[in-house]
Order: C-alpha cells, then structure tokens, then sequence
C-alpha cells in the first residue's frame, strides 16, 4: 500500500519519482549552509528521496500550480529572509531547512529537525503544512488547508 493518496502517487510518478529513489543530496547541504541555514537528517531522508521534483497539480479552483522541490530555486527566492524572521519568532531556535517552494513560489518550504514541514510567504502568514515531508507533499498537491501558526 502507497503512504501517498492515489492521485499523488501518480504526481510523483510524473514528476519521476520512484520507490526506493536515492539522490546524493550533499550539494543541497551545502547550499543550505552557503545561504545560513542548518542541515538535519530529517531535511537529508527526504530530500534523498524527492529532492529536484516538480510536480503540477490542478488546485480546487482549478488553476494549475506546482511544488518545486528544488533547493537552489528556494534559496533563490526573494520572500526567504522575510520568511525566515518570521519562522524563527514564531517557532523559536528550530532547526530549519529549505527544502523547496510552491504555488507558483509563493510558498517557502521549510523542514524542521523532527521532519515537520512549515511554509512562509503566502497571505504573509506561517502555516505547519505537515507533520512529516510526505503528508506536506499530499496537502500541496491535494490543495489541502494548512494549520495556520
């Protein structure tokens, strides 16, 4: 049985995602230490396995948008230093790392060292997207409502 719903599963397909995919993801290390963010095993398991995706999904309005697990795009992204103030008042001394955008890069992706995946930027507000990098892939796609922080 999938961890994922079906219709994100086939997301993942496209986006060429596969069981058991295994990137080396210590270029997205150090480009989280370039930009002064930490690295933790949690951001390492599962950017090994969904790092550099992109993914394209319809939103309940119909739109398309996308989740763009691409580390250096984020980083790129000029809402990260708003993004990052917020997280760090609001969560405190968390241990955060980038780990992609979505929505047309409205939404910074955060994974903290427990796994838990945060987004910034969007309505400038803080959201807890899920409690685990797979469950944040699903509500993304699945245009979930996120716990608002």
């Amino acid at each position: 049985m999938s961890r994922f719903p079906e219709e994100v599963w086939h997301l993942l397909r496209e986006a060429g995602w596969y069981e058991g995919r295994s990137l080396n993801a210590s270029s997205l290390a150090l480009a989280n230490a370039a930009a002064g963010f930490p690295w933790s095993a949690a951001a390492d398991d599962f950017l090994r396995e969904f790092g550099g995706l992109l993914l394209r999904f319809l939103r309940l309005d119909g739109s398309i948008s996308n989740l763009n697990l691409n580390v250096p795009a984020a980083l790129a992204n000029p809402r990260l230093v708003q993004g990052r103030q917020e997280l760090y008042q609001r969560l405190g001394p968390a241990t955060l790392t980038v780990i992609g955008i979505a929505y047309d890069e409205d939404l910074l992706l955060l994974m903290d060292e427990r796994g838990r995946v945060y987004g910034s930027g969007c309505d400038d507000c803080l959201y807890l997207v899920g409690p685990d990098g797979p469950a944040a892939i699903a509500a993304v796609c699945l245009d979930m409502p996120f716990q608002q922080l």
